[in-house]
């Protein structure tokens, strides 16, 4: 059941993340499973062709400028003697593995070991539909990143903060997104010295990932998109055109996957709303931005980009599936008519 808010956070015992991280361990090679299955291009020549563009600067943006998403397997392969294909494969089981079982640990703050077990399991569940025949093996380290930078803003952990955030930068620029939660979960009143003082605060912190980026831009400046920055056009387009077509056939209506992905969980996540705990109402204030960022300036049928708001949403719905007992009685009392 959720933890009151006011509980601080324990990280859980060693026994508890052995025991649940070995699951989570072959729960990340039944992803890195599907994910191959659905890229041929990882096994025909594409990807090693890519790596070999990457480490030259001719590849084109944004992958060029995501240093860690070759840097990485590059160490791998120098390190460890293993092959381009075996280093991605390796990189991808790792991260993914990683980001699950910190998960894990991330959602014990609110809910017992059941309930963290079952949302652990629930982003595994929805992870395949993000997978095609794609090869941005920027979004493993992502979703790693992307859960430590919140996690560290909702532990008050400056420094981890800013250190993540910009490694993650470094890796993928959606980590440019977490410094507005450091902002909505900062907010204390409309008073203009504590707003002048917070924003101070989030640019000053944020500042070295948007410098490392910007500098890493700049010398890729000559690098060509692979496709139209602007995006609105075709996504408003694509969803339009599937809307169109037979409920039997949205299995692959691939524009829609933004809202299949989490389903009825984007509605229970924000139900109740105002008994969610504080970092996360705050924190999902991010959320229409992210989605409206990649709507914008993303092919939106890439479902992919949502997967990092899992660490919100996911949370947020369960506050709603599973009230506290305090919670349930009140219910139980409205409905009937108490």
């Amino acid at each position: 059941m959720p933890k009151p808010e006011e509980e601080k956070f324990r990280f859980p015992e060693f026994g508890e993340l052995l025991k649940f991280g070995s699951v989570y361990f072959f729960v990340a090679l039944i992803e890195l499973q599907a994910k191959l299955s659905a890229t041929p291009a990882w096994f025909n020549g594409t990807l090693d062709g890519n790596h070999r563009l990457l480490l030259a600067f001719q590849y084109t943006n944004n992958e060029q400028s995501r240093l860690l998403q070759f840097y990485i397997p590059e160490a791998f392969v120098r390190l460890l003697g293993l092959s381009v294909i075996n280093a991605y494969i390796l990189q991808r089981w790792l991260f993914v593995f990683l980001a699950l079982w910190c998960f894990h640990a991330y959602l014990r703050k609110w809910f017992d070991v059941r309930l963290a077990f079952a949302g652990v399991m629930s982003l595994a569940a929805v992870m395949p539909l993000s997978y095609f025949n794609d090869l941005q093996e920027s979004s493993p380290l992502l979703l790693l990143t992307f859960l430590l930078g919140l996690w560290a803003i909702r532990e008050h952990r400056t420094g981890w903060y800013m250190l993540i955030l910009a490694v993650g930068a470094i890796n993928n620029e959606t980590m440019l997104f977490v410094p507005s939660v450091y902002f909505f979960y900062g907010f204390n009143g409309m008073k203009w010295k504590r707003l002048g003082r917070l924003a101070l605060a989030t640019l000053a912190t944020s500042l070295p990932a948007f410098l490392l980026v910007g500098a890493i831009r700049y010398l890729n400046r000559d690098r060509p998109h692979l496709g139209p920055v602007w995006q609105l056009p075709g996504n408003i387009e694509g969803l339009l055109g599937q809307l169109k077509s037979s409920p039997l056939d949205y299995w692959g209506a691939s524009y829609f996957y933004i809202f299949f992905i989490f389903n009825a969980l984007w509605v229970f996540a924000f139900l109740k709303y105002a008994r969610k705990p504080l970092f996360l109402r705050r924190a999902a204030l991010m959320i229409p931005l992210f989605v409206l960022g990649h709507f914008l300036t993303g092919r939106i049928h890439e479902v992919r980009q949502m997967v990092p708001l899992s660490f919100l949403i996911l949370p947020m719905a369960f506050f709603y599936l599973f009230p506290a007992p305090q919670e349930q009685r009140q219910v139980n009392l409205e409905e009937s008519g108490c």
